[in-house]
């Protein structure tokens, strides 16, 4: 059977088809791509891209599903990288980059990887996805062709630009920076995400060959999990610990955050300067809302994350603690910091816990800047060699 490929703006068709001949090119995954395709016997995938937003995105479970059925899933470039980092422990396979940055939880948000695009013409995309922004100012600050506060600027500006918006152009003049044709033209040619693809795109060529043998398949009469109960079973977003274990701190971090207030606030109340929520409750309301695992995903990497940056050794500096104050503002719906303080009244315990999580989410920050534009080797992460250019 030919292998299936999930393919939208990251390359063009052309480039995926002079390597995969008789591949099937579909449009970005879904929600049931994958169990649609195995169900007709095809062994090997090749996600790139995928459906998000106003349709169900693809499932980490779906994933599982079809690589415990027998299958090979391999991930590169956009949704593709993030759902093969995801199911890596069950034996999905990842290519590039981006997937590593991914994996290593140098990023971890799907905003890095969106674009804006027709879906009658997919290519070339209409947007700027923000972590081919990332590599191609790592790469021209690494040259000297732009100065490492300046790329800071940029990538700040992109930032705070919705993915629809997000253009060289855009970040530029957001930033007060001037953009020269000549640089325009250098940073547009750094395409990791296509170049990730072709990548990936050679690996399952060579998986193909490789293999030898029919790839092994299930004999389960319930098509593994689509017809009974286990085609949505929650992924263990925290590896391990139970509701009680990290309820508490949950909870903290859902309400310093500013998350709690879309779904939470009626639940949420504090209590001699103590968060106070049944833990149930919480759970079954974001449960009912479908956002559970994906808010336990990303409590569970900021957590790594500030571990990770203190094993390094940073330290924020005036401008991660900036943009903090800015991204927990935005969260409270409030236009300033002071603000944000005034609304809390007197309430100096969770006043100081609301500090604490500033600082520890400027730590976060200071990660990522340092794995893209750090001085130094002597402080930076040790996945911070994916960066380099070949």
């Amino acid at each position: 059977m030919p292998p299936v490929v999930f393919l939208g703006p990251s390359a063009p068709a052309s480039d995926i088809s002079s390597i995969l001949p008789d591949a099937i090119i579909r449009p970005p995954a879904r929600r049931g791509d994958l169990y649609a395709y195995r169900i007709l016997k095809h062994e090997f995938f090749l996600i790139l891209d995928g459906a998000f937003g106003n349709v169900l995105a693809i499932s980490p479970r779906e994933v599982v599903d079809v690589v415990q059925d027998g299958a090979v899933v391999v991930g590169a470039s956009s949704m593709g990288a993030l759902r093969a980092a995801d199911c890596l422990p069950a034996g999905a396979h990842g290519v590039g980059i981006i997937f590593r940055l991914f994996k290593h939880q140098a990023i971890s948000a799907e905003d890095e990887v969106a674009v804006l695009y027709r879906e009658e013409m997919p290519f070339p995309p209409l947007t700027e996805p923000l972590i081919n922004m990332r590599i191609a100012l790592r790469r021209a600050t690494r040259k000297g062709l732009v100065g490492a506060s300046e790329a800071e600027e940029i990538i700040s500006a992109a930032q705070s630009l919705h993915y629809t918006m997000r253009t060289w152009p855009g970040a530029y003049q957001k930033a007060g920076r001037h953009l020269p044709s000549e640089m325009l033209d250098l940073l547009k040619a750094i395409d990791t995400k296509r170049a990730d693809a072709i990548l990936a795109a050679k690996r399952v060529s060579k998986m193909r060959e490789a293999s030898k043998a029919p790839l092994r398949r299930s004999n389960s009469s319930q098509l593994f999990g689509l017809l009974g109960n286990g085609r949505e079973r929650p992924a263990d977003a925290l590896s391990g610990p139970g509701r009680q274990q990290i309820g508490p701190e949950f909870i903290e971090w859902l309400c310093c955050s500013g998350k709690a207030y879309r779904w939470l606030h009626s639940e949420i109340t504090r209590l001699n300067g103590e968060l106070v929520a049944p833990i149930s409750s919480v759970w079954n309301i974001l449960d009912g809302s479908g956002e559970l695992e994906t808010e336990l995903m990303r409590f569970n990497v900021f957590k790594r994350a500030i571990s990770e940056a203190r094993r390094c050794g940073l330290r924020p500096s005036i401008e991660d603690h900036r943009q903090a104050e800015r991204q927990l503002v935005n969260a409270h719906g409030v236009d300033s910091w002071n603000e944000l303080l005034i609304s809390i009244g007197n309430d100096s315990s969770y006043s100081e816990r609301l500090s604490i999580h500033r600082t520890q989410l400027a730590l976060t920050k200071c990660l990522r800047r340092t794995f893209l534009f750090g001085p130094g080797q002597s402080t930076k992460p040790r996945e911070v060699l994916l960066w380099h250019p070949k």
